[in-house]
């Protein structure tokens, strides 16, 4: 999982109320952390220091985390204030019971991987930007090799945009009784495809 010089190692338990009580949140997100995060570690930190990379402008050092939950939900808010308090980058090992799954924040958005997908991260780059942007694209499954991160987010999130309204018209095929709009629905179904493949193919 994490292949890391044992000078990365931290091993700390973090007591949640330091980050649900030191910025202003709403009831519901203290909720959150005191109903369904059973406990924080803070497992690594990998900088120049620890692991001999460089670091850069961006990017001086980064943390992971692990999140044990009390059951298994999108733990997107919880994030969010964790990493509002931490100015480094955050790797998130996130467990409930035998489970698990990864998460990263860029671009202020919170990206997360598909429960019980095993991710080997890969530490061999260059800098700590490089490690940076290799985890991101490992928990968001793009392409190594590819270049402009932040076109390749975008291209994702139209793609995962684009699925949807298949499945919305899926639905609507399902429940629909005359046979000629259920032919419009499919020829719309068809040409989102189309969309998709070039999107998937753009680049290639």
């Amino acid at each position: 999982m994490f292949c890391l010089p044992q000078n990365c190692e931290v091993n700390k338990f973090i007591p949640k109320k330091i980050f649900y009580e030191k910025v202003n949140i709403s009831n519901t997100t203290k909720i959150e952390f005191t109903n369904k995060l059973s406990k924080i570690y803070w497992r690594f930190k990998i900088s120049e220091e620890t692991i001999n990379i460089s670091k850069t402008e961006t990017i001086e050092e980064i943390e992971i985390f692990e999140l044990e939950l009390k059951e298994k939900y999108n733990s997107k808010n919880i994030i969010k204030i964790i990493t509002k308090n931490i100015q480094y980058p955050i790797l998130f090992y996130i467990k409930y019971k035998d489970e698990f799954q990864y998460a990263i924040k860029y671009n202020e958005e919170i990206y997360f991987s598909d429960w019980n997908n095993e991710i080997f991260f890969n530490f061999n780059v260059l800098d700590l930007k490089d490690m940076y942007d290799n985890f991101v694209k490992s928990i968001t499954n793009i392409d190594y090799s590819a270049k402009d991160l932040d076109d390749e987010i975008q291209k994702q999130s139209q793609i995962i945009k684009l699925e949807n309204e298949i499945k919305k018209l899926e639905n609507k095929i399902h429940l629909e009784k005359q046979f000629n709009v259920k032919v419009q629905y499919n020829e719309e179904i068809i040409k989102i495809r189309k969309k998709i493949e070039e999107l998937k193919n753009n680049g290639e």
